[in-house]
């Protein structure tokens, strides 16, 4: 399916969860119907600091105004499970990290103790 996208932005100071709300509409060119793709940020202390992650959502809505005033219901929960992974990653990172032998001359940590945070991103 190919589809047109209007982006929307609404900004709300008042909002202290999300004071900035992104949403895409996309709509078939073909006649197949709209979607509203809600996007936000993830920021997360991780060992490597602070890392910014991507997070898109389906929003289920019958207008953009619709999709506005469900952001958060949708947003919440696939920011949550992102989160979730990551932690779960970093603490089998630990885990593995302090089960293992260090001897003189060891190279350094294989791949598998490098967190890919593409990985962790939400995919709608």
């Amino acid at each position: 399916m190919i589809y047109r996208k209007e982006e929307y932005v609404q900004h709300d100071e008042n909002d202290r969860e999300f004071p900035i709300k992104q949403i895409d509409r996309l709509e078939g060119v073909d006649g197949g119907g709209v979607r509203f793709i809600g996007r936000a940020v993830l920021n997360m202390q991780t060992p490597l600091g602070i890392q910014q992650l991507p997070v898109s959502f389906e929003v289920q809505a019958d207008s953009i105004r619709d999709a506005f005033a469900r952001y958060a219901e949708y947003a919440r929960p696939q920011i949550e499970e992102v989160r979730s992974r990551i932690q779960q990653r970093i603490e089998q990172l630990r885990q593995g990290e302090e089960s293992r032998i260090i001897t003189p001359g060891q190279a350094a940590p294989d791949s598998g103790s490098i967190i890919h945070f593409e990985d962790f991103r939400s995919e709608s």
